[in-house]
């Protein structure tokens, strides 16, 4: 986590880590989740950075704690879903 990170999101409580990895010839994403404190809540962040050669970007997708909820439903459905499916 940089300092850039610490400015946008607030206090850090928990970084989770890499979710997921991606190489898409010379650019590489990668995708995070933390637990900040911010504005006096705390939020789950999905962060998303990419680098290529010519440039980079990030991104910040935070979520209360109450869609974070709804977020981990809607996950629970799509993987029975996915597994009736097969």
């Amino acid at each position: 986590m940089s300092i850039i990170d610490r400015i946008f999101l607030g206090k850090v409580i928990k970084d989770f880590g890499v979710l997921e990895e991606t190489t898409a010839g010379l650019a590489k994403t990668k995708k995070t989740v933390l637990l900040v404190h911010k504005n006096g809540k705390p939020k789950l962040v999905l962060k998303s950075s990419s680098k290529a050669i010519f440039g980079a970007g990030v991104q910040y997708i935070d979520l209360n704690i109450d869609a974070a909820v709804r977020l981990k439903q809607f996950i629970d459905e799509a993987e029975v879903l996915a597994s009736e499916s097969r």
